[in-house]
């Protein structure tokens, strides 16, 4: 937890500069995010500030900076229309719990498995959610309906509304966003985001355009320290608890997603260094969720791009985490006053930039070009999910697609291959063999691999059931795993052998497989001694010869 105490001199001013550079570049952002779930803006900065130091303090990774993110933005967007900007602070503390319990689960490790279409297709999704959710403030729509939830409702509404759009507003936005964008693509040290929120600023104040700002949306940002508050606990229902309980743990399970690929990014860009702790990260992260809310925040995550920021200006340490958050409390307290003038239209375009990045279309388009069309259901099935109907159900729909894609494909996985005589070259036995069992057509001889399970079950038993009277010899070198279904399978078919006369025989048995087979009563019904080491003294057997029984070794 602690910082190194042995860290040089120079190697302090190099953390504390990136933070500082980090936490420049996390005010427009922490403003802005706040302003699109529809909260004050002074939310998003204590977000950054608490969160942010808590999670570097406590996390498991030395590079991760935390704070509010857009990933989270369209979860906490809808749990405000739905009930309130006072369930944000509930939701956060429920999240953090989440986030901790799986800390003591030690679930870190499983989002290696998150299959990778899923989480190109939910970043898509939000990327989506927050441009198209921005589009208002950009243009200075008036009069569309707050309470609509879907995107399919507020692009109608905002359509209906262009005509209140005056050119302003507008001209202030589309110029935001193509310098953003042009200087994002310019080696230039100076964050784009702080650029034009100032250049925004002064401009409107100068020329007196008469546009959204934050002040005349949320009143002026407060200029205290914030108090810890913990009412909210108190007053909280049980019935809310029970209804936004799900919700909680889609942010708890998004944030833990989104901070560990955060951490896996940081461990590529600086290989060096110890790689993080995928377990102690989600500890940070819900320590950072409950504190968060009580000193005024909302639920946070790791940022990639803030965490990539820390890198590339020298990042070494968790120090540049706990300077970001200095850095962005310092600010707010002591200029909290001038942040009331920012034209909403400014904040806009630093989030459809924002969403263009993360969403990172043309590797998008590339796997639409390029990747089997099977995985693109996951893909794009979790984009329209998200953007048409929840998060929640985008993460779901996105992980079982993909399970029933890897099971449809292991179906077509042949489990049990059979030797035929008559045919020229079989790579999976040897030569030796081979000419063995071509000596010995009498023999009914297969090879089980892979894996024998409820997937492949079925296919095991239509290639053995009523195959023929012959006496059979299962190979079962390449089977590395059996599990309830395949033995219950593999059961009936020595069963139905049994029951036309035939024996069957059992050979090269992996000793993990040998085990299973011994506790459900496999080896007992075929017998000892048909069990052997190897398929050439199982053929020889079968033939009348005297092959070595190794079934009690």
């Amino acid at each position: 937890m602690a910082l190194s105490p042995s860290m040089p001199r120079d190697e302090v001013f190099a953390n504390v500069t990136a933070g500082v550079i980090v936490g420049v570049v996390a005010i427009p952002l922490s403003i802005a995010l706040a302003v699109a779930v529809g909260v004050s803006p002074v939310a998003g900065l204590y977000t950054a500030a608490f969160a942010g130091a808590v999670a570097s303090l406590f996390g498991g990774s030395r590079f991760n900076i935390t704070g509010p993110t857009a990933a989270l933005v369209p979860l906490l967007a809808h749990a405000v229309l739905q009930y309130g900007v006072e369930v944000l602070p509930l939701l956060g503390v429920m999240s953090g719990l989440v986030l901790v319990a799986m800390w003591r689960l030690r679930l870190g490790r499983l989002v290696r498995f998150m299959p990778g279409m899923v989480v190109v297709g939910f970043t898509a999704g939000i990327a989506l959610s927050i441009g198209f959710g921005q589009v208002n403030s950009l243009l200075a729509v008036t009069g569309t309906d707050p309470a609509l939830e879907h995107f399919h409702e507020k692009l109608i509404d905002t359509v209906e509304h262009l005509s209140t759009v005056r050119w302003q507003t507008p001209l202030i936005g589309l110029l935001s966003v193509a310098f953003l964008l042009w200087w994002q693509h310019t080696p230039k040290r100076v964050p784009g985001p702080l650029v034009i929120v100032i250049v925004a600023t002064v401009a409107v104040q100068l020329l007196g355009v008469d546009t959204p700002t934050i002040g005349s949306r949320y009143g002026d940002l407060p200029r205290g320290f914030p108090i810890p508050d913990v009412r909210f606990l108190w007053d909280a229902r049980l019935d809310l608890l029970i209804e936004i309980t799900p919700l909680a743990v889609s942010i708890a399970i998004l944030s833990g997603v989104e901070s560990l690929l955060s951490a896996v990014v940081a461990d590529n860009m600086v290989p060096a260094f110890a790689r993080h702790d995928p377990d102690r990260e989600l500890l940070g992260q819900g320590l950072a969720n409950l504190v968060s809310p009580i000193m005024g925040g909302m639920p946070a995550t790791a940022a990639i791009a803030r965490t990539a920021t820390g890198i590339r200006n020298g990042a070494t340490s968790r120090l540049t985490g706990v300077a970001h958050a200095v850095t962005v409390l310092t600010i707010t307290l002591l200029f909290s006053g001038l942040g009331s003038q920012i034209p909403l239209s400014a904040l806009a375009a630093i989030l459809l930039v924002v969403a263009w990045n993360i969403a990172d279309f043309p590797e998008v388009v590339h796997l639409l070009r390029g990747a089997p069309r099977e995985d693109l259901v996951a893909l794009l099935g979790t984009a329209l999910v998200t953007l048409f109907f929840d998060l929640t159900y985008a993460i779901g729909f996105g992980i079982v697609a993909s399970v029933v894609l890897l099971l449809r494909r292991l179906t077509r996985v042949p489990s049990v291959a059979a030797f035929v005589a008559e045919e020229a070259a079989d790579d999976w036995i040897p030569d030796d063999l081979v000419a063995l069992l071509r000596a010995h057509p009498d023999v009914a001889f297969f090879n089980v691999q892979g894996v024998l399970s409820f997937h492949s079950a079925a296919e095991f038993e239509r290639a053995l059931i009523g195959h023929d009277h012959r006496p059979l010899v299962l190979r079962m070198r390449d089977l590395h795993h059996i599990d309830s279904s395949g033995l219950i399978m593999l059961r009936g078919i020595i069963d139905q052998r049994r029951h036309v006369g035939a024996r069957i025989l059992l050979t090269d048995v992996h000793p993990e497989v040998l085990l299973a087979l011994r506790r459900f009563g496999i080896i007992d019904l075929v017998g000892v001694d048909a069990v052997f080491a190897r398929a050439e003294d199982a053929v020889v057997a079968l033939a009348g010869g005297l092959g070595e029984d190794v079934a009690g070794a």
